[in-house]
């Protein structure tokens, strides 16, 4: 029981720590434009997807259809797929399940912090304060992402294990265990904090095999680690590979979006890059630039203590160089080690915002606080004595500066009231359990100022509302849902700036996205008879999009649905076909006027064979509730091309009545099949050789740590 006396106390920390989301339902972090619009929504989507025991493979919700996995959404994170196990309210996915679930995620970087100090000696209280500053200070305590926390929080533990493996304790299956870590990052849903995460692991075994003694076996171990990092992170890895030479994304350029695997501009790094004004902001409260770094002045000053009294330990020295390393990294536009990096290690460009490298100044701090706080027990210590009247100057200074208008009041108090703190204790006036709960007091407190009351309020009069729009247009989505389907919707993204598709469940054209396929962004969506062959049979809008609409439906927002009667079927079959040499001479033969995508298709490659008829033959698409499947019943009088309104990509395959047929990328982005005359059943599914391949490759990694730690433990 007492050993979960901590992990149950670090639990009970998060839960009051952030009680404005445990507590009450005034608060919510999620009123922000990229998580109200893209992130919960997203959530929402592959919560249903597990709730119907479905894979969120495919997405066809947005874009007419787009890869879930391959654009590294979390899909593959095991956390994420249990929020389908949670009662959703009204058919959505509750808000305050996701607050929990942040709230876990704190916890969980505070538990596996809490780890890795006890297994570097530190005692309980100096452990509960390295988890308590790495899960609520500097990176993990500014961030709100879901899916960027979850490729931080493993970093304690996977350096607990690689430092197992490099003083040789279980060394085969310590490294192991530390490579299959870092692949978990990459299941996590974003790639910036797996790259600085996988730079730092790979500079430290390069490091060790070079300067080691045992440099054989250090090979051997650093092949084992990452070969199993490559095998757990595969299932997300080979899709990204797949979709990125596919897709175009946007990067913030003004050029707009540029190819999957093609270099973003320096320009971007440096836009989001630290600064060195920022550096302050480590131990005062300022306005942050991209990252907040704050962990405040009390554990700094522990962080210092810990460096000296502990420098002697290779952790310790590890810490510091990887510290310093995560701040220069994050210093883009002012150092050159990042773009060393950035043009000598390709993934390495693909993390734009350099400021992010800071998660790796977060973690080291964090167990250097401890050893910090462990180095409080030698009183008669001279950089004792020094750090006493480093913080009593520094808040006389800060004091005075705040007097001077500068807003540092509450590091000038802490800084303060730390010096005091430390010199009773130096005197013997303060015992050790006393100083123990003021200091973890006084350290919670202080990073409490900044990360605590940064979390928007849900009923303020001048909150953003970013998170009240999802709620504005249910009766819209009604309206849609009640209409024949299958269906497919236009909305006006300057109205209604959320995935309006991804959070009620209705297929769109477009969304909120970082990127999209390119051979759909080449068919010029914007463009009326575009709309028309993808199916775009009702729109939303406060006005008509352009003429010829019909008006359905009022909305209580304002916003109203229209039916577009031009609109194509989700399924037709065509008798003819012709071969275009581009997609600009596809869309000049588009948009001509004696074209019709009823009776001809287009492609980009030689056109199948096919037969004239002249009767026409219905075909409709019969969409299941598992997003990897569509099947259409289809009738033919003649040979013809069954085209689906669904964009093309690698891993869709089709049968026709139980055999397997190939399909063609029709008007340059949509899927065809040619049918024979008569009745048929046509299925088409999505299992990428890609996330197969992945899934068993993770398998073996798994099946490799088993192996591993039953052969170690002989």
């Amino acid at each position: 029981m007492r050993r979960l006396a901590a992990p149950l106390l670090l639990l009970l920390v998060c839960a009051s720590f952030y009680w404005k989301l445990t507590l009450t339902d005034q608060y919510t972090f999620l009123d922000s434009p990229d998580l109200a619009n893209l992130d919960f929504p997203r959530l929402q989507f592959q919560a249903s997807a597990w709730r119907h025991s479905q894979l969120p493979l495919w997405d066809p919700l947005h874009w007419a259809g787009q890869p879930f996995l391959g654009q590294v959404t979390g899909a593959a994170y095991p956390a994420n797929w249990l929020l389908g196990i949670f009662p959703f309210r009204e058919g959505k996915l509750s808000i305050t399940v996701v607050h929990w679930y942040l709230v876990l995620l704190h916890f969980q970087g505070a538990l596996f912090c809490y780890w890795l100090c006890r297994d570097w000696k530190r005692s309980r209280t100096a452990s509960i304060l390295g988890g308590i500053v790495f899960a609520f200070g500097g990176f993990l305590g500014s961030t709100d992402w879901p899916q960027i926390l979850n490729g931080a929080l493993w970093l304690p533990l996977i350096f607990l294990y690689l430092f197992r493996a490099l003083r040789g304790e279980r060394a085969l299956f310590s490294a192991a265990m530390s490579g299959a870590l870092v692949g978990v990052t990459w299941l996590s849903g974003h790639h910036e904090a797996p790259i600085y995460t996988s730079t730092a692991v790979a500079g430290v075994w390069v490091f060790a095999c070079c300067a080691g003694p045992r440099r054989v076996q250090l090979v051997r171990l650093t092949m084992a680690a990452g070969l199993t990092a490559l095998l757990i992170s595969a299932v997300q890895i080979l899709p990204a590979l797949e979709y990125a030479p596919l897709a175009k994304r946007w990067v913030g350029v003004e050029s707009g979006p540029v190819g999957g695997n093609d270099t973003i501009p320096y320009s971007v790094h440096q836009h989001y890059s630290w600064t060195m004004a920022s550096v302050p902001g480590i131990v005062t409260p300022r306005q942050p630039a991209h990252v907040d770094p704050f962990i405040g002045i009390v554990a700094f000053s522990l962080v210092l203590l810990g460096i000296y009294h502990g420098w002697r330990r290779p952790q310790v020295r590890l810490l510091a160089a990887i510290g310093s390393a995560g701040l220069l990294m994050a210093l883009a536009s002012s150092t050159f080690i990042h773009g060393l990096l950035y043009a000598a290690v390709p993934v390495f460009g693909k993390a734009r915002v350099p400021a992010r490298a800071l998660v790796l100044f977060s973690f080291a701090v964090a167990p250097l606080a401890a050893y910090g706080f462990d180095a409080l027990r030698r009183r008669r210590s001279p950089w004792l004595a020094r750090t006493i009247t480093g913080l009593a100057a520094t808040g006389l200074l800060l004091y005075a500066a705040s007097l001077a208008g500068t807003p540092a009041t509450i590091t000038a108090l802490t800084a303060t009231v730390a010096a005091a703190l430390f010199a009773a204790h130096r005197a013997g006036a303060l015992g050790p359990r006393l100083l123990t709960c003021t200091v973890l007091l006084l350290v919670l407190v202080e990073i409490g100022s900044v990360t605590g009351i940064n979390i928007p309020s849900r009923v303020a009069a001048q909150r953003s509302g970013h998170i009240d729009r999802l709620y504005h247009h249910n009766d819209i989505a009604a309206v849609l849902r009640a209409q024949p389907q299958p269906i497919r919707v236009e909305v006006d993204d300057s109205v209604v700036p959320y995935n309006f598709g991804g959070w009620h469940g209705i297929q769109t054209l477009g969304g909120f996205a970082a990127s999209a396929t390119m051979n759909l962004l080449e068919l010029e969506r914007h463009r009326p008879r575009t709309q028309d062959l993808l199916g775009i049979n009702y729109y939303v809008d406060s006005e008509p999009p352009r003429p010829g609409l019909e008006l359905v439906a009022d909305g209580s927002s304002g916003l109203h649905v229209y039916r577009n009667p031009t609109a194509l079927p989700r399924a037709w079959i065509v008798h003819k076909a012709s071969q275009v040499e581009s997609y600009n001479a596809l869309r000049a033969r588009l948009e001509a006027a004696d074209f019709d995508p009823r009776t001809e298709a287009l492609l980009l490659t030689a056109p199948p064979a096919l037969s004239a008829c002249a009767e026409q033959e219905p075909a409709q698409a019969r969409y299941t509730s598992n997003p990897n499947f569509v099947r259409i019943d289809a009738k033919a009088a003649c040979r013809g091309l069954l085209i689906l309104a669904d964009t093309y990509f690698p891993g869709w395959s089709v049968t026709i009545d139980g055999r397997v047929a190939p399909i063609l990328e029709t008007f340059g982005a949509l899927r065809g099949v040619v049918i024979e005359p008569g009745e048929h059943r046509v299925e088409f599914s999505y299992r990428p050789a890609s996330a197969v391949t992945g899934g068993a490759c993770g398998l073996l990694g798994i099946a490799f740590l088993f192996w591993v730690h039953r052969r170690s433990r002989k």
